[in-house]
């Protein structure tokens, strides 16, 4: 049954697959590099007091991110503590983290950005300043 194929589409896909995880593994490590020439720069711009700055067509930006998550051994009782503050349609089988994440960051707006007592000890919250790109005039 071999004859009655090209098996070069074989080898062709092979290649194809070794490409992509070399093109995989390349994007990891090109990540890792982004990520931390990224803070290094946050850093400057921290030491700076610069919030932003424009070089060679494109504006750089400081932006802090709130991320939260359940703590895996108070996934109940952060179900419960949402259910009981209106919030209960976040929780499914897990609570969806962009979901969270937004709802926390509304919680914070509206309670002087701290977060509330009721849901603060069922979850892991943490802010990451990054830099935003984009084309300028």
């Amino acid at each position: 049954m071999e004859n009655s194929i090209d098996l070069t589409m074989a080898d062709r896909l092979q290649e194809l697959r070794d490409e992509k995880e070399q093109l995989e593994t390349a994007l990891k490590e090109t990540n890792g590099m982004i990520e931390a020439v990224e803070q290094d720069l946050v850093a400057a711009m921290v030491t700076a007091e610069l919030d932003s700055f424009k070089r060679n067509g494109h504006t750089y930006s400081l932006k802090v991110d709130t991320y939260a998550s359940a703590k895996a051994e108070c996934k109940q009782e952060l179900f419960d503590a949402l259910r009981s503050n209106n919030a209960g349609d976040l929780v499914q089988e897990q609570v969806n983290a962009n979901s969270l994440r937004a709802f926390v960051k509304e919680l914070k707006a509206n309670n002087d950005d701290e977060i509330p007592e009721w849901i603060v000890d069922y979850i892991n919250v943490y802010e990451k300043t990054k830099v935003s790109v984009r084309k300028s005039n």
